[in-house]
């Protein structure tokens, strides 16, 4: 490859482990490489590891904070229902950083999101393409369940 020599071995009918050539222009760019594949690779193994995952695009964030939401109406009350909105109100970051980060109105997307959730009471996320609401199971967009619990 240009002006390097590599071995290569390859037909080996079992496997148990590969290597992964990792090019660029300056260190900075093999740096921030590395880093996301091993970002991917720690994720796929927390997938395995945890053998479930969950709604991801901040469908989850979205459907727990609407839970917690009718939670503090019915069931808490005084102080404690300040600290289970806020909470609540907290976990709308992840899709209203999906939006903004998309180019879109956040506070739009988030409207448009949260009434596609309660009508349809599906797990919607942020289509950051469209800024519309976005069904994650149809998507197959996915989170991780070790990173949210």
């Amino acid at each position: 490859m240009g002006d390097d020599k590599y071995t290569f071995i390859e037909g080996v009918e079992n496997p148990f482990s590969c290597s992964i050539l990792i090019k660029g222009p300056n260190d900075y760019s093999i740096a921030q490489t590395k880093e996301a594949i091993r970002d991917g690779l720690r994720a796929i193994k927390n997938t395995v590891d945890d053998k479930s995952i969950v709604p991801g695009a901040g469908a989850f964030e979205i459907a727990c904070h609407e839970s917690l939401t009718q939670f503090s109406r019915n069931s808490v009350s005084g102080k404690a229902k300040l600290g289970v909105n806020a909470y609540a109100d907290a976990l709308l970051v992840v899709p209203r950083t999906l939006a903004q980060n998309s180019g879109f109105d956040a506070q739009d997307t988030l409207l448009k999101v949260q009434e596609a959730h309660l009508k349809e009471h599906k797990a919607y996320g942020v289509d950051t393409l469209t800024g519309d609401p976005l069904p994650a199971e149809v998507a197959q967009i996915w989170d991780n369940y070790m990173v949210k619990r």
